[in-house]
């Protein structure tokens, strides 16, 4: 079970809310790269097919090799390196980074959650 100073942790990044709420909003496996280029669109207020491949392979590292295996320590996501997606177990943890977020006013992040027109 994550407790509340380590759900406080999970949000600290922008990068892991934005993960979070992606998935949320798919409801089901995502790609790595497609969650990758999704991250980095709405962290540089781009639409998806304007992020360059720099800002991906950045993005993609970053998720890769500091946010989801933190989200997976915590039982936030679940990343089969098989298929090369991540998806959400749900669950208690998940129940209690949603709470903590309420909490805060910066959860979502609404000011990157808008796509670029």
């Amino acid at each position: 079970m994550i407790d509340r100073r380590d759900a406080y942790r999970v949000l600290a990044s922008v990068d892991r809310q934005l993960v979070l709420q992606e998935l949320l909003e798919a409801e089901g496996a995502v790609g790595v790269d497609e969650l990758a280029r999704r991250v980095a669109a709405r962290r540089h207020r781009l639409r998806p097919g304007k992020v360059s491949d720099d800002q991906l392979s950045r993005a993609r590292v970053r998720l890769v090799h500091v946010h989801f295996p933190m989200l997976a320590d915590h039982g936030l996501v679940t990343v089969d390196r098989d298929e090369d997606d991540v998806t959400l177990p749900g669950g208690a943890p998940l129940d209690r980074v949603l709470d903590a977020g309420d909490r805060l006013e910066t959860w979502p992040p609404d000011d990157l959650l808008a796509q670029p027109g």
